[in-house]
């Protein structure tokens, strides 16, 4: 096998591991997914792949720093907005409206292995718990848990939709366009 790492900086090489290991973890599941199987899928030597990530964990983890990073931009965006009744609305849209194939990929991912995901948010790495600071940026204090509840879900659209589609013939921009409506419902005022 051609180690094709020498025609790719160390981040580019990086990120097409990323890329790959999310589009095989998805299509073949993590467990069903080998350090071979992505190297070989890469045109990389073994070798290779683990001087970037010590282990496929390594991998996911990377993965979801990644979506962390979104959180922190959204985060970042709320805090700069003037509060108001619609503030959960205009976040929960700019989240919605921001996922691109990547994000959707990345949900994928999660619906697919569930096992991979439960064992990292008992570590410490519950991808649910990074909106509780964007909610606790746009509701009131003093909301009501089920306020909190909605708000949650507001955020958690694309996903609902994406599980809502399993099995059928909808395109991820029907599972967005249904994301967009929903997040309009639940933030109604």
């Amino acid at each position: 096998m051609a180690d094709t790492t020498s025609r790719r900086s160390g981040n580019e090489t990086r990120a097409e591991i990323l890329r790959t290991a999310l589009e095989q973890f998805t299509e073949r599941g993590y467990e069903g997914t080998s350090i071979r199987d992505l190297a070989e899928a890469l045109g990389i030597t073994k070798s290779s792949l683990y001087y970037h990530f010590a282990n496929k964990e390594a991998i996911v983890r990377a993965l979801l720093d990644g979506r962390r990073n979104e959180i922190d931009e959204l985060i970042a965006w709320v805090d700069e907005q003037e509060p108001g009744s619609d503030l959960l609305r205009r976040a929960a849209l700019r989240w919605v409206e921001s996922t691109g194939r990547e994000r959707v990929q990345g949900m994928r991912f999660a619906h697919a292995n569930r096992p991979i995901m439960q064992k990292l948010a008992a570590e410490g790495d519950d991808r649910r718990s990074w909106f509780d600071a964007v909610v606790d940026r746009v509701l009131p204090h003093g909301t009501s848990r089920a306020e909190r509840l909605r708000a949650q879900m507001a955020f958690d659209t694309v996903s609902a939709a994406l599980f809502a589609a399993q099995g059928t013939a909808a395109s991820d921009d029907d599972v967005l366009e249904a994301a967009r409506e929903a997040t309009i419902r639940l933030t109604a005022q």
